[in-house]
């Protein structure tokens, strides 16, 4: 080969090199933010399992608290109603 040959072969070298180097670095910064967005997934679908169980919660004491045994229990307590016959005894 000639000296312009040689030449043009070792910029087209050093270029392929460049480019490949570039080609890991990417790769390597899209593995890490594959791995942040895993482990900000997990975290969004751990919170969003909390959220379901908190709403099934509360759905279940809303349904609670329209119920008879609630109103009665609700009654007694903080209005100290009896039932017919019913007689109260309070501790001094």
């Amino acid at each position: 080969m000639r000296g312009r040959e040689k030449q043009a072969v070792l910029v087209m070298s050093l270029i392929v090199v460049c480019v490949g180097v570039a080609a890991a670095v990417r790769g390597n910064e899209l593995s890490q933010e594959i791995r942040q967005n895993s482990l900000r997934e997990s975290a969004l679908e751990q919170q969003l399992e909390e959220e379901t169980q908190r709403t099934q919660e509360i759905q279940d004491l809303e349904q609670y608290m329209q119920s008879d045994e609630y109103i009665e229990k609700t009654a007694r307590e903080k209005l100290g109603l009896l039932k017919e016959n019913e007689i109260l005894f309070r501790e001094e």
